[in-house]
């Protein structure tokens, strides 16, 4: 299998996560932010990641479709029965309104770290058609708001993770996958942001990417 990915995106390693959970054997793609040429001739034109290929060759684009997909067999495991419901729901809540905050928190630091000016002003200019001129800028300046944000909307989540390992139990589920995602976008973006943020998600980062199905 394949994985096409960019380090800082939460709905790539949030698949990353399942894959590794699951010991699935795969290749992780690092796509040039500047050039997605293999990715586009692979998916017939889709430049987004992350991208699936499976052992069988199926090219499975969208985060939430891939977890769906690994989420069969031996992957049931991380939808439990009968949380299904309240489990997609986390997961939709993580790569909705959460990741909407701290992706915010992580662009500055991201559009620093891409290694040439044409990347970066690249990822500027992406984010600027999105969400308007100078708002990289805008976000560093607003960090605190942001912060403020991001922590009411994990604070019921942090109260659960200080009781139990996971967040639906002892062993992680694609709700955890999703809130590790993103988790590592800081980490990737700046460490000091995570610890900053909420320190009680270092632990559970350590936790969930240690984890193996047994």
């Amino acid at each position: 299998m394949k994985l096409y990915r960019f380090r800082y995106s939460p709905y790539a390693r949030k698949v990353q996560a399942l894959l590794d959970w699951l010991g699935l054997q795969y290749e992780a793609v690092e796509v040039p932010y500047a050039d997605r040429n293999e990715l586009a001739t692979l998916t017939g034109g889709y430049i987004y990641v992350p991208v699936l290929v499976t052992e069988s060759g199926a090219v499975i684009k969208e985060s939430r479709d891939i977890c769906e997909h690994l989420a069969q067999g031996r992957g049931a495991s991380l939808v439990p029965a009968p949380w299904e419901g309240p489990i997609w729901a986390y997961h939709d809540f993580v790569d909705g309104p959460l990741e909407d905050a701290l992706f915010r928190i992580g662009s500055p630091a991201v559009q620093q770290a891409w290694p040439t000016p044409g990347e970066r002003a690249l990822y500027t200019l992406v984010k600027e058609r999105k969400f308007g001129a100078g708002c990289v800028e805008a976000w560093l300046r607003e960090r605190d708001v942001l912060v403020a944000r991001a922590r009411k909307l994990l604070a019921p989540s942090l109260r659960t993770l200080t009781q139990r390992p996971f967040l639906f139990g002892d062993a992680p589920t694609v709700a955890d996958a999703a809130l590790l995602g993103n988790c590592l976008m800081l980490q990737e973006a700046d460490p000091s942001l995570l610890p900053s943020l909420a320190p009680e998600l270092v632990a559970f980062v350590e936790r969930a990417s240690a984890y193996r199905l047994a």
